[in-house]
This record gives structure tokens, sequence and C-alpha cells, in this order.
């Protein structure tokens, strides 16, 4: 049974390796993004209460003031009023995507646009699509199914590589759980890939089960049916859970640095288990020609 799982992982990990990287660095590039945003861009993000104590303006005298700024041309269709009170509400269109609108929840003043960086645009259209973007939202691509079904497939590669580490005793027990660094450089890149690959799973794991809400429908409404997606609310709900799951802001900065890590492992991973593939399909050859020649000379 561990060969078969043992194979499973090699002949899928093989094709698929270097899109698992491309997908799992530019993941890791992505995980500070709102922190760095929020950063170069202070501004537009914080506000100062007027006095202590004081409440933002309600929903409906906000959204009256952005409306007489964006006159026609815009459609409102969410309003974020966060309970932090030196946080700026975030106001969102239906013609700007995930472009939003600064504005003081104190005084209805719009402050400016959220800036997105051109560095992460691209990183995350190749995080998403392989730089094959759909053409609506929606709708698929190229890129886009590959994403889906490399991490769909990513899926079982990790599932058969968590059965490949089970150890069978508890000495395996302790090496599985190391590395060693005394051993040669084989021994270290081995022991890195399995134990590195162990420590990261999870994350990696829950990062590529809610990522393919984003890649299909199918997936989505099955995954959202589980937690119940009866109302337009709940599915508003559910798209944040699920994000925040994906990205690790959940846990604040400590589940982020721990994304971050995994994410970045998980880019390496397969690089350092091609280099292990190559180095004993040498290791073969050589043993089946030295084979070779000792028959011959019988």
């Amino acid at each position: 049974m561990r060969r078969l799982f043992r194979n499973i992982h090699l002949w899928l990990s093989l094709p698929l390796g270097l899109v698992i990287s491309v997908i799992c660095l530019s993941g890791a590039a992505l995980v500070f993004e709102r922190d760095i945003t929020r950063a170069l861009q202070r501004e537009l993000y914080t506000v100062t209460p007027p006095s202590e104590g004081a409440q933002p303006l309600s929903p409906s005298i906000l959204e009256a003031g952005i409306m007489t700024w964006a006159a026609d041309s815009l459609h409102l269709t969410f309003i974020k009023i966060s309970d932090n009170p030196h946080e700026a509400a975030f106001a969102s269109f239906r013609e700007t995507g995930r472009r939003q609108l600064s504005v003081d929840p104190y005084t209805g003043e719009v402050k400016g646009w959220i800036k997105s960086y051109p560095f992460f645009q691209t990183v995350k259209k190749i995080h998403r699509w392989l730089l094959d973007p759909p053409p609506s939202k929606g709708q698929k691509s190229v890129g886009k199914v590959i994403v889906g079904v490399t991490t769909l497939v990513m899926v079982v590669i990790l599932i058969s590589g968590l059965i490949i580490w089970i150890p069978r005793n508890r000495k395996a027990l302790k090496s599985r759980l190391s590395i060693s660094v005394t051993k040669g450089w084989r021994r270290f890149w081995y022991d890195s890939h399995v134990t590195l690959g162990f420590y990261c799973t999870i994350f990696l794991l829950i990062m590529a089960l809610t990522g393919l809400t984003w890649s299909f429908g199918w997936y989505r409404d099955a995954a959202y049916s589980l937690f119940g997606n009866d109302t337009p609310e709940q599915a508003r709900t559910l798209r944040g859970l699920f994000y925040a799951l994906h990205t690790g802001s959940w846990g604040g900065i400590v589940t982020k640095v721990l994304y971050f890590i995994a994410a970045l492992l998980g880019g390496i991973l397969p690089l350092s288990g091609y280099w292990l593939w190559w180095k004993r399909t040498k290791k073969n050859r050589h043993q089946r020609k030295d084979q070779s020649q000792k028959t011959s000379i019988v």
C-alpha cells in the first residue's frame, strides 16, 4: 500500500511540480499584500474620531453622501464599517470590482480610492490564472483551469505524502521529525523534503481546499452548502471566511507568518523532490550499467 501511494505521489508531482511551485511562491508573496498596502496608504486606511466614544454615521447617511459624490456613474453594492474606531469605512461598487473607496465614517468625507500596486496585481494574476485571466468574472480561461486542476491534484499529493511519511516505529518517528546535517547533502535534502513537508502539510491543505472555491463553481457550491448558504448575507460571510482561511488573516500576524513560511516551503518542496528523483534515477542508472558490465565480463 505504501508503494502505491509513493507512486501516486511521484507520478503526480513530476508533471505538475513546477506549476505547484509557481502557485505556492506567488501565494507567499501575497500573504502580506494588505499589510504592505495599508502601510503605504496609511492616510486612506485610518481616521481620527472627533471625540472619545464618538459613533460613526449610520450606513444610510454614509450611502447618501457617497452616492452624491458618485452621482449616477457608480452603483454602490456594499459599505464596510469597522469596529475599530480609528479605521476608515470602505465602499464597493458594481463597476469597480475589488477597488474600494475610502470614506471617513464620522463625517462622510470621501478620502480617495485605495490604490492597488502593479507588483501585487501581476503576482495575483500569476497565482490565480498563470497570467491568463478569464475575459470576465465567472468565466474560464486556460490558466484558470490549469491552476484549479493543479490545486486539486496538489491535495492528492499532500495526502499521499502524509501517508508515506507515517513512520513504522518510534525510532523512525524521531528521524521523520528532524533534519540531519551530518550525513551528506542527499540525506539533508531528503530529510528536509520529508520533515518540512510534514510540518507544512496542514497549512497547505487549508490553502488548497479553500482556494478551490475560486477555481470551480461546483466545488464552491458544495463547500458553501456544508456551512449553510441560504441567503446573500450568508454567502458573503462564507466568502469572507474562506478568504481568511486561504490567506491566513484569520489569526493576525502569527498565522500570516505561518502561512508565509508554509507557502514558501510549498514552493520549494517540488524542487527538492525533483532533485531527489534525479539523484535516485542517476544512481539506478549507474547500478544497471555496472551490473550490465559485470554480466558481460562473466
